[in-house]
């Protein structure tokens, strides 16, 4: 059970990693008018925070596999 939830909380970090990518990416390219504060927040620290996430997911998978 311990190996099953694990898997479930790599891939899903995986996933969240590649949603912040495109998010951050959408938020550092975005032309329109002036967003809220939070949406720009989020969107910083979604570009700044994607690369250590799927990076944690991929060693949580390595380390359930070995």
């Amino acid at each position: 059970m311990k190996k099953h939830s694990l898997l479930i909380i790599s891939i899903f970090m995986l996933l969240s990693g590649i949603a912040m990518l495109f998010f951050g990416v959408s938020m550092f390219s975005y032309q329109g008018p002036p967003l809220s504060n939070f949406t720009s927040a989020v969107g910083k620290y979604s570009f700044a925070l994607w690369l250590p996430t799927i990076l944690l997911g991929i060693a949580l998978l390595i380390s359930i596999s070995g």
